[in-house]
């Protein structure tokens, strides 16, 4: 079979999208890597060549090192639970028969809401005067929380609020990976005596696995950089509980005009992104 040569219409067609693409994403990133090593204390015409200093007063920050287990918990504990949430979910409507694309419909209305909006209802549902959720605690006796205002709960109560949010996802990546499953080795397990725990565990988890891996690495990418719920809540408050680096980096920038700061921040997360978007690519390749 002859291969004919390659015509340079489709290139030529896309080359304008991707030069304004490749000139969109390569100057921002080069200016941040740039003032990473620059002081902005004379304004941005004026920059001074500070060297590593920006890297290693952030370093030595205990701000930072808060700010770095804030974002830690915040990723982790929304992957874990919208991870096994979904998979509960997944597993119920791949066992509905009837009416499923109704079920379906109602589990991912949550992910359909502007995470601004979803912010900004949580908040008028928490809020410790007048918020709903106190009021029906407050119907078995229990005393009014301070879910967005206490150091201890505003961590949890905005990962349960990104949970409530992205488990939708989770569950539509999961629930079409058990639809792909072959029915061959379920039949086997059964005809051998398992019972649906053992189908389950031995059958199921390993065969949905390589979809497991990518739910859990595109939700972890999402976690990671979450911003409009936590600032529309908290604004990274109550003190520092639910800064993460991302607001960390917001608020330096544009509210204390440090752009080497937010810079720095800024690089990091590109480098811990670029690191999970190469384990997303292996992941892909198997």
């Amino acid at each position: 079979m002859k291969h004919g040569r390659t015509k340079p219409l489709p290139y030529l067609l896309t080359l304008p999208i991707t030069v304004v693409l490749f000139v969109l994403l390569l100057y921002p990133t080069i200016y941040a890597i740039t003032l990473c090593f620059q002081s902005t204390g004379g304004g941005t015409n004026r920059l001074v060549f500070v060297g590593l200093q920006n890297f290693i007063s952030l370093f030595t920050s205990n701000e930072f090192w808060s700010n770095s287990l804030n974002t830690l918990l915040f990723t982790a504990g929304s992957i874990i639970m919208s991870f096994i949430l979904g998979l509960g979910l997944a597993l119920i409507l791949n066992s509905i028969g009837k009416g499923v694309a109704i079920y379906r419909t109602i589990f991912i209305l949550p992910i359909a809401v502007s995470p601004v909006v979803t912010g900004l209802t949580w908040n008028m549902l928490l809020n410790p005067l007048y918020g709903v959720v106190n009021y029906l605690i407050g119907l078995f006796g229990i005393r009014p929380l301070g879910w967005t205002t206490d150091i201890a709960l505003a961590l949890p109560s905005v990962i349960m609020i990104d949970v409530w949010q992205w488990t939708p996802f989770m569950m539509l990546i999961l629930y079409a990976g058990l639809q792909m499953l072959p029915k061959e080795p379920f039949e086997a397990a059964l005809i051998d005596g398992a019972s649906p725990f053992q189908c389950f565990w031995s059958v199921t988890i390993p065969l949905l696995k390589p979809i497991m891996a990518i739910a859990l690495i595109f939700r972890g990418l999402e976690a990671f950089k979450a911003f409009d719920v936590i600032y529309t809540i908290t604004k990274g408050g109550p003190g520092h509980a639910t800064e993460t680096w991302i607001i960390r980096a917001y608020l330096e920038s544009f509210r204390f005009h440090r752009l080497e700061v937010g810079a720095v921040i800024g690089v990091i997360m590109l480098i811990v992104t670029l690191i999970i978007c190469k384990r997303v690519v292996r992941v892909l390749d198997q």
